[in-house]
Formats: structure tokens, C-alpha cells, sequence
């Protein structure tokens, strides 16, 4: 205060630090209706018969369905999806690959746990059977003290909260950081929630990218 009024501010900036992107896509009906019909059908395919699992738990298929025929469609639309979030990020000119893709079968009552994805860069989640409730996915601040001191604001907001949910929808691929953690909330309906899960890495990575990204001011002598 300068004599009892407000001082004269020339400029105010608020610099937003670490963003953390999401990507969410949604396919029209016209592409995702008969998709996830002929997804659904070869992953029932390869469930019969279940498995036996524990009360809880979710079934899992082996993490190589980016190499069979029968997913080859739904890998090149997730494909195609990352390599737009490289382009955002300003990282077209690398390349990426599928390096795992496999489906999650929740039965009702079941959840999948927090957990990341380590050793990729970029993974994804496809819904192929998303069911009739509020199915979502949690994405949690990865700061701890934002869990420690959360004073109550107004309105939670990205900027407030420590945590965002994603609700899922038949159709759609949600594309984030695989460090990022994230777990899925328990199936409160009666039918099954089908998912595939998508984990992206940049190829030959020690030998494209894992050199030092400075220079050196003294040249060596070989």
C-alpha cells in the first residue's frame, strides 16, 4: 500500500509450470459400433474358457495383441493417435512404436489398482466396453505434498486438485504420460468393462537419444 491505495502494478504474468496433457479421442459411432463388436468378439474368443481369478480382480490378456491380425485396425487408429500427441509435444520427428497392447476384462465388482507404465513414453487406454455406469479412469498428481496441504478452494480446478477423472465411453482412447499414475474405479454394474491398453516407446532409444544433450567446451583428442 502507497498511501493507503493499491500500488500501481505495471505488468502481472502467472507462468504455468509442467502441464501435464491428456489426449482424449473420441471415435464416431460409424467407426467404433462395428470396431469394438469385432474386438469384443475375439476377446471373448480368447476368454472361453475364464480363467479362474481371485473375488475382485480383472482378467488379462498377454501383452502382444499389436502383433495378431484380428487387432490390427484398432492398433493403427492408436498408432495414428500418439504420433498426433508427438506432433503437440513437438516431437514428430521421432519415431514410436506400439511396444505392448493387451485387453482388461473387468468383471462387476472389480477395479484395477494405481499404478504407471514404466519404460515407455507414451500409453493409452481404449474402450471397447466401457458398461451402463459412471465407469472412469483417476489420474493422480504425481507431487506428494499435493496430497499433504490441500486448502479447500472455491471451485476444484486443474489448478487446485490432485487428481482428474476421465469417464469412460464406448469409442474412446485416452492418451497420457506413462508415468503418470492413474487406476480405474470399481465396476458397480452388472456387465463386464472391456478395455485395451496401449503402452508407445521411442525405438533404439540408447542409440538416438541417450547421449548427453550438451557441448563440450574442450574438444578431445582421440
Amino acid at each position: 500500500m502507497t498511501g493507503g491505495r493499491p500500488p500501481k502494478i505495471a505488468k502481472l504474468d502467472v507462468v504455468e509450470l509442467f502441464p501435464t496433457p491428456l489426449w482424449i479421442i473420441d471415435l464416431a459411432p460409424e467407426e467404433h459400433v462395428p470396431l469394438n463388436t469385432a474386438l469384443r468378439g475375439e476377446i471373448e474368443r480368447m476368454l472361453t474358457p475364464r480363467p479362474k481369478i481371485p473375488k475382485g480382480a480383472n482378467w488379462q490378456t498377454d501383452q502382444n495383441l499389436h502383433t495378431l491380425q484380428a487387432f490390427q485396425p484398432i492398433c493403427d487408429i492408436g498408432h495414428m493417435a500418439a504420433k498426433g500427441a508427438m506432433r503437440w509435444l513437438g516431437l514428430e520427428d521421432h519415431k514410436l512404436v506400439i511396444t505392448g497392447c493387451w485387453a482388461n476384462i473387468n468383471p462387476p465388482g472389480s477395479h484395477h489398482p494405481r499404478h504407471t507404465h514404466p519404460n515407455n513414453y507414451l500409453s493409452a487406454t481404449y474402450y471397447v466396453q466401457a458398461g451402463p455406469d459412471t465407469a472412469e479412469i483417476v489420474f493422480s498428481d504425481p507431487r506428494p505434498q499435493s496430497f499433504v496441504i490441500m486448502p479447500k478452494p472455491k471451485q476444484f480446478t486443474e489448478r487446485t486438485a490432485n487428481s482428474r477423472s476421465v469417464p469412460a465411453r464406448d469409442g474412446r482412447m485416452v492418451i497420457f504420460p506413462s508415468w503418470l499414475h492413474h487406476h480405474v474405479v470399481s465396476n458397480q454394474s452388472e456387465a463386464e468393462r472391456i478395455s485395451l491398453a496401449f503402452n508407445f516407446m521411442i525405438p533404439q532409444y540408447t542409440e538416438t537419444l541417450a547421449a548427453p544433450m550438451w557441448q563440450g567446451n574442450v574438444r578431445s583428442k582421440g
